[in-house]
């Protein structure tokens, strides 16, 4: 799976590019509407959800596919679990805890089965907050590339989540702003959101860092809070 070697190979660069993610992460964690005491954070990475609880807990449990991202993951009070979460084995793993609220911030999006998944986390616990990115992220660069989004649009993932949850949602836009075009570009790489623009040919990739046209890159992202009762 080329994402999980991106992440390894860039953790230590991810600090310092997780502006957006941290955004949505603390968005995701204050809109919480439950405290839960044992928590699980699904795509935790270098722990954007730990730093925004702010109450007291007995147990978190940090998930991610990286090993070199959990390395930069806080480790009071924490267990961290390295694992895919679209697979079974994984949630053989979760199925084990006590948890009461699980976290998913800017990761669920990778998903390559979100029925499944949507389907296993309702079986762990009613309390769930999800923040996924949408196919609107990095709009423009997709249409001038004429490439399509690797990932859901946003109603597409809202759909797929009222199968299995009652729940409030927000979609949410950002802009990131730089001072330079190939920061732009340097941005992409290493702050693990992809664009696909890999999947675009060299010529196009060289002329869309001469002609494009903005100096911020949009995100858009999901946000979904489940409904207890």
């Amino acid at each position: 799976m080329k994402h999980i070697k991106e992440f390894d190979r860039f953790a230590q660069d991810y600090q310092k590019y997780k502006i957006i993610q941290s955004k949505v992460a603390k968005h995701l964690v204050d809109n919480s509407p439950y405290k839960g005491r044992f928590i699980l954070d699904i795509g935790a990475g270098s722990g954007e959800v730990y730093h925004n609880i702010d109450w007291e807990y007995e147990r978190f449990y940090a998930l991610d596919l990286s090993s070199n991202m959990l390395q930069h993951h806080p480790r009071k009070n924490v267990e961290t679990i390295l694992c895919d979460f679209d697979e079974g084995e994984c949630w053989e793993k979760i199925a084990k805890l006590h948890i009461d609220e699980i976290f998913a911030s800017s990761s669920l999006q990778w998903s390559k089965d979100l029925d499944q998944l949507f389907w296993q986390l309702k079986t762990i616990t009613p309390h769930i907050n999800l923040a996924l990115f949408t196919s609107k992220t990095f709009a423009t660069m997709h249409a001038m590339l004429g490439i399509s989004s690797p990932i859901r649009d946003a109603q597409t993932l809202l759909n797929i989540a009222r199968k299995y949850f009652k729940f409030n949602y927000e979609v949410r836009q950002y802009k990131l702003f730089f001072s330079k075009t190939e920061d732009i570009f340097r941005y992409i790489k290493k702050s693990g959101v992809s664009s696909g623009y890999k999947r675009a040919k060299i010529g196009a990739l060289r002329r869309l860092m001469r002609e494009y046209p903005y100096n911020y890159l949009e995100f858009e992202v999901v946000f979904i809070w489940s409904k207890s009762s």
